[in-house]
C-alpha cells in the first residue's frame, strides 16, 4: 500500500476521516467526488492524479451520477443494492435527506410516517418531518454510509454527514417499513445522532 502524497493538511485530513490513507484507496474513488469533499480542492487532486499515474494507477471511471445526480456533495456507500430493494431505499432516503430532496421524500416514506429522537422529540406526518428537515437543512460536504443493512420489515444504516465548514453529525437510523414487500414506503424512522460542536 502506498501512502498518500503531500496534498495539504486539509486534504489529507478530508480523506483521513473517510478512512482514505492509500493511493490504492484513493483508486478506489471517482476524481469528482473526491472534488465535493470539503476541504480537497483541485490542487490536491492534481497531484493524487500524478501519483497515481506514477504508480500505473487512476481515479475510478465508474460513475455513480444516477444515483447522485441533482447533489452537489460526495456520496460514499455500497450503490450495489439491486438484489437488496430496501437497502436501496435507505440509500436514496439517506441521499434525500442530506439534500432536501422533497419529491424523492415524498416516494419512500408513507404519510403517516414517525421519526423518533429519543429522549429529544417525535414528529408524525410525512409532510411534516419534511418541513422539519428542509428548515433545518445543512450544506453538505459529504455522505458516507459506513453500514446499510435490511431483512424483513427493518432496516438500519449509520454514517457521518460532513457539512461544508468540516463539521460532523454521526447517524445510527433505524427503519421500520411498512410491509415486507420490496416497494414498501418506510413508515418508522429512529435516529440517534452526535453532532460535532
Amino acid at each position: 500500500m502506498t501512502k498518500l502524497p503531500n496534498i495539504g493538511k486539509p486534504a489529507t485530513n478530508a480523506l483521513e476521516l473517510l478512512e482514505i490513507t492509500t493511493l490504492e484507496q484513493v483508486a478506489a474513488h471517482d476524481e469528482k467526488t473526491l472534488l465535493k469533499i470539503h476541504g480537497v480542492g483541485p490542487k490536491a487532486i492534481g497531484i493524487l492524479k500524478e501519483a497515481l499515474a506514477d504508480r500505473g494507477l487512476a481515479f475510478n471511471e465508474t460513475s455513480t451520477e444516477s444515483t447522485t445526480s441533482g447533489v452537489d456533495f460526495a456520496v460514499f456507500c455500497d450503490f450495489n443494492c439491486d438484489n437488496a430493494p430496501k437497502k436501496r431505499i435507505i440509500r436514496d432516503y439517506l441521499i434525500a435527506s442530506a439534500s432536501g430532496d422533497r419529491t424523492a421524500l415524498e416516494n419512500v416514506l408513507e404519510a403517516s410516517f414517525v421519526w423518533t429522537v429519543p429522549g429529544e422529540f417525535q414528529i408524525k406526518g410525512r409532510d411534516e418531518f419534511i418541513a422539519e428537515l428542509i428548515a433545518n437543512l445543512q450544506e453538505v460536504s459529504a455522505l458516507e454510509v459506513q453500514s446499510l443493512l435490511s431483512h424483513g420489515k427493518e432496516g438500519s444504516a449509520h454514517g457521518t454527514v460532513t457539512n461544508k465548514k468540516g463539521k460532523h453529525v454521526y447517524f445510527s437510523d433505524i427503519f421500520t417499513f411498512q410491509s415486507n414487500k420490496p416497494d414498501a414506503k418506510i413508515s418508522k424512522l429512529t435516529s440517534f445522532v452526535v453532532i460535532e460542536k
